[in-house]
């Protein structure tokens, strides 16, 4: 096995400069590591398996010890006056990151630009390594031109990849090994090179091609790289002394750990990446994993997380069929389609998984955008809710008819909309697209004319604000001391609980009576609200019935006696044990002798109104 580093020199007739493929990216707002994640996993899905689940995962690794087998393989870099230091880059502090896809077709085709490939197969390789601005050639793909790729030599400090890639074509050509490089255009003697350099076996026409089948396998095994023992096809990308980025937006922040980058990572998964987890109608989906030094960050199910739940339950709503279209009287007839689903304010969401990578800051009033790739372009913000305890996440999802006419409104980081520069149909489904979203936000906020000039938001602020001071009260109507458990909630197999909502103090403790020990709270199940409420039954050698009721409070705390004409009442709907193993339906539940149990008791949940629970007991059989 012979190998080396090759500069491009340029062509009589004209040659791409390395400058000009990675400006080709542009500078996007978001932070390069998201960039990363969502190119890659755009491009992972775009070359899935039929039938097969992508697996998707990014290694941040520091090269410690192994250093002398990269310095081995790889060295000596291009040429001095390139500017290339991969010298100086491959230390034993130096960051790799290694992004990976399984069950997905390889990076095949020709190994060479100039050839043609077969009828049933797609010229991945030389899209990627060797050419610039080709389209995309799958159908509804989340790509449009490649220029995305230019973020994996972006992150590089030294502007340098590996790919190490097993296609689905087999063969002695299916195991192919290469690596490349973007520098600066440069010149020896009098001759001019382009920048771009590649790693490989150049042969005797002066070409770089990959390093194939068992020289490819001893490569990658001696730098460590993940491999394709298994025989499942994929591809390994290696971005070489890796910058993590700022660890802070000050502009003199500290670079990110390996740990803070994985953590990141799995933070930008979760908020670009979350519908691919999501199964759809035929079980088609992505799995993602994130290491860091021989450790794993967890990437949880989105629907488990009280911020991204909205949005997942809008796009099961999409894809079944029970959004809004988005329809014009001309073709494309439908373009789109979109669903909103309820939240809490206080979502619960301070994990640093979730606040990472977070796009946009307090309670969500977010519509999540995206082409038929159910890939996120980006989170369009929306009115806030007019109730301050509830927040929501949307989705607008394009139309199969219309999905190339907001292609062409996406930048090469595929993360907005502009109408700028669109011309005829395309510039009308974008415009358009943006309406009827906002119009669709302001009719189920109660946000539009005929609202009458009201001001939903101030009442449901007012009303936020008098629910904190609202006691809850035992049975015999008695104002006592705060709650001993504040902020505590609940959950199981029922209802799951979302944080947030309006509580009063809770009732002194009374002994051998049950009694609420914390605040009540707004949790949302499904888009729906609820109101959730502690309770704690003590320890008796007797049968009793518990029960709680639930009265709207009018001014001056008094409890409402007659409603408005047509308004709703609240309803204790179920009690569910703390365990979650036991729910009962109704506003009772039987108690049997035993120990001390704690329960949670859901009611329904009414705007702009402020309600109190009330707990009474009684023996079995008193009267």
């Amino acid at each position: 096995m012979s190998s080396r580093w090759w500069s491009q020199p340029f062509a009589p007739e004209g040659s791409a400069a390395a400058e000009g493929i990675v400006k080709q990216l542009g500078r996007p707002a978001l932070d390069p590591l998201t960039v990363l994640v969502r190119e890659a996993a755009q491009n992972s899905w775009d070359a899935r398996l039929p039938d097969e689940v992508v697996e998707f995962g990014v290694d941040v690794r520091v090269l410690g010890q192994n250093v002398e087998a990269w310095r081995r393989l790889l060295l000596p870099g291009p040429l001095a006056e390139s500017d290339l230091d991969l010298d100086a880059a491959l230390n034993p502090d130096a960051v790799v990151l290694v992004v990976s896809d399984r069950n997905t077709v390889g990076l095949g085709g020709p190994l060479r630009a100039g050839e043609r490939a077969s009828d049933d197969e797609t010229p991945d390789f030389v899209q990627f390594l060797r050419n610039v601005g080709e389209p995309s050639d799958h159908q509804f793909g989340g790509g449009t031109y490649g220029f995305g790729k230019g973020i994996f030599y972006r992150l590089s400090r030294v502007g340098a990849i590996l790919v190490d890639t097993n296609t689905a074509a087999g063969g002695p050509a299916g195991r192919r090994v290469m690596g490349a490089a973007l520098g600066h255009s440069w010149y020896r003697e009098d001759r001019r090179f382009t920048g771009r350099h590649w790693w490989g076996q150049v042969g005797a026409d002066d070409v770089p091609d990959p390093l194939l089948a068992e020289d490819a396998t001893t490569v990658a095994e001696a730098l460590g790289l993940p491999g394709f023992a298994d025989g499942r096809t994929g591809t390994d990308i290696v971005v070489l002394a890796a910058g993590l980025g700022p660890a802070g937006s000050e502009p003199d922040s500290r670079e990110r750990t390996t740990a803070e980058a994985a953590t990141f990572i799995a933070s930008s998964i979760l908020w670009n990446l979350w519908p691919k987890m999501v199964p759809d109608e035929h079980g088609r989906h992505m799995r993602f994993t994130v290491g860091v030094d021989g450790s794993s960050v967890p990437v949880p199910a989105p629907d488990t997380l009280d911020d991204l739940a909205p949005f997942v339950e809008a796009l099961r709503d999409v894809r079944a069929g029970r959004g809004t279209a988005y329809a014009r009287t001309v073709p494309p007839k439908r373009a789109g389609s979109f669903a909103m689903a309820l939240g809490a304010a206080d979502g619960g969401g301070r994990r640093l998984l979730v606040t990472a990578a977070r796009p946009f800051e307090g309670p969500s009033h977010h519509v999540a955008r995206m082409r038929v790739a159910e890939l996120v372009v980006d989170y369009m913000p929306g009115p806030v809710h007019p109730d301050a305890r509830l927040s929501y996440g949307s989705v607008f999802k394009a139309s199969e008819d219309a999905d190339a006419l907001f292609a062409h409104a996406e930048p090469p980081t595929h993360d907005d909309w502009i109408s700028k520069g669109l011309s005829g149909s395309a510039r009308g489904v974008v415009l358009g697209a943006r309406t009827f979203v906002q119009r669709q936000l302001d009719e189920r906020l109660g946000l539009g004319p005929q609202a009458g000039g009201t001001s939903g938001q101030g009442l449901g602020q007012l009303s936020a604000l008098l629910a904190g001071i609202v006691p809850a009260r035992l049975d015999t109507g008695r104002r006592t001391e705060g709650p001993d458990n504040e902020g505590r909630s609940g959950g199981g197999e029922g209802l799951r609980p979302s944080g947030g909502g309006s509580f009063g103090p809770a009732p002194s403790r009374r002994v051998g009576k049950a009694r609420l020990t914390g605040p009540p709270s707004l949790r949302v199940h499904q888009g729906h609200p609820y109101l959730v409420a502690p309770v704690r039954v003590p320890a008796d050698l007797q049968v009793r019935i518990v029960s709680v009721d639930v009265e709207v409070v009018v001014e001056g705390g008094a409890r409402e006696s007659e409603p408005p004409l047509g308004a709703a009442l609240p309803q204790v709907m179920q009690w569910q044990s703390a365990n979650g193993n036991v729910v009962v339906e109704g506003r009772s539940i039987q108690v049997p002798p035993g120990e001390e149990s704690d329960w949670y008791v859901y009611a329904t949940y009414l705007p702009d109104a402020v309600v109190r629970f009330r707990v009474s007991q009684v023996a079995s059989g008193a009267s």
